[in-house]
């Protein structure tokens, strides 16, 4: 009777585990270069494929990156080919073809501007900038009111890196650009040349980073639903400060609070299920960590 006992739960523990492994998957993620936050010559791929996979990994699963250029990742991901894409900005228009979980980071996006040449911009007054020829990237999503002002004279290239080499060569007066990902492109591309740039302060926007998980996707919900208790157990348990840490960033208390939906930062302020305000904090409480990159 016990050989039999131990014959069934032996049994019982096998069919768990095969169970268990027939669930695990490997996602193809499509990404883009984009240092510091993800890269093929980064540690780990960078800062946020780290993350996303210990995140996965919690499921048993895990991501095989496919880096392509942004416009190309965007519109195959969103046609089903691949079963996310990350690090990516959210808006309204991609919320209609992808789902979501928390964010893995924040970025600061806004604007570069040679030192020689101090425009008197405000990056939250737009007609500020109607004088000025800006470069933007093809099919990155920026700040909205930015991305719909029509009156503003836009020169739109492939990629960041275009887009600071033509400010150097004076061929446009503003690049839009994350900050940490400029200095980082200066550093690698032309550090002789990085002081003659610089970040124009308070940034265009603080933008969420989000893996984004296509709703042609077969269990597309679930994925997006099982990616978000992954990243939510990370933060509790510390381990995201911890990896934050080991990528020489800084892992201070002021990392920012998670919206109890993932589409808060994008929404004007509403009221949780227990009546409190989701409002945006602000850029000093959201990003000290990022201050080591500079």
């Amino acid at each position: 009777m016990r050989i039999s006992l131990l014959v069934l739960r032996t049994a019982c523990l096998c069919l768990a585990f095969l169970g268990a492994n027939a669930q695990a998957q490997t996602l193809r993620v499509a990404t883009l270069e984009w240092a510091p936050y993800v890269g093929s010559d980064l540690p780990g791929n960078g800062l946020a494929s780290r993350i996303l996979n210990e995140a996965l990994a919690l499921n048993g699963d895990k991501a095989e990156l496919v880096f392509l250029p942004w416009q190309r990742a965007l519109n195959e991901t969103r046609e089903g080919r691949f079963d996310a894409l990350m690090p990516a900005y959210l808006s309204p228009d991609r919320s209609q073809d992808f789902y979501t979980s928390m964010p893995l980071l924040d970025s600061q996006l806004g604007f570069f501007r040679r030192r020689d040449r101090a425009l008197p911009i405000n990056p939250r007054d737009l007609d500020t900038l109607r004088p000025y020829r800006i470069g933007v990237v093809r099919g990155y999503v920026n700040q909205e009111r930015f991305d719909a002002a029509d009156f503003l004279n836009k020169d739109v290239v492939s990629s960041d890196w275009q887009n600071l080499e033509k400010l150097l060569r004076g061929r446009i007066d503003l690049a839009v650009v994350d900050r940490y990902t400029g200095y980082q492109l200066l550093s690698q591309n032309a550090p002789a040349l990085r002081e003659q740039l610089e970040f124009v302060d308070p940034p265009l926007e603080v933008k969420p980073l989000y893996v984004l998980v296509p709703k042609k996707r077969a269990e597309g919900e679930a994925l997006a639903a099982s990616l978000d208790r992954g990243l939510r157990t990370l933060r509790r348990s510390g381990r995201l400060q911890q990896l934050i840490a080991e990528a020489h960033l800084e892992s201070a208390m002021n990392t920012r609070e998670v919206a109890a939906h993932p589409l808060a930062e994008q929404l004007p302020a509403t009221s949780d299920q227990h009546g409190a305000t989701l409002t945006p904090r602000t850029t000093t409480d959201l990003l000290s960590w990022q201050a080591s990159l500079l």
